[in-house]
């Protein structure tokens, strides 16, 4: 999702039968406490579960660019990957 002054996105990975791990991909200029507002908001996580990443699986981070992982709800996780846009 694009915003004014940031970009939001998010990636789910998993395997049958194994932990579903999310990451929040957040790029730009972000309001104070909006990193927050964000994390809190994540359907199906652990609340005190969120890691600061220094880089993604196939990736390092981009220039302005702050990534968190988490694990999540595998239910939720398919809740969420099957959302029309």
């Amino acid at each position: 999702m694009d915003f004014d002054t940031f970009t939001l996105g998010l990636q789910v990975r998993a395997d049958d039968g194994h932990e579903t791990y999310l990451a929040v991909r957040i790029t730009g200029s972000v309001p104070p406490n909006l990193t927050t507002l964000i994390l809190r908001n994540v359907p199906g996580r652990e609340a005190d579960g969120w890691y600061p990443e220094y880089a993604l699986p196939e990736r390092d981070l981009l220039p302005a660019e702050q990534a968190w992982s988490n694990l999540m709800d595998p239910r939720e996780a398919a809740l969420l990957l099957d959302m029309e846009p």
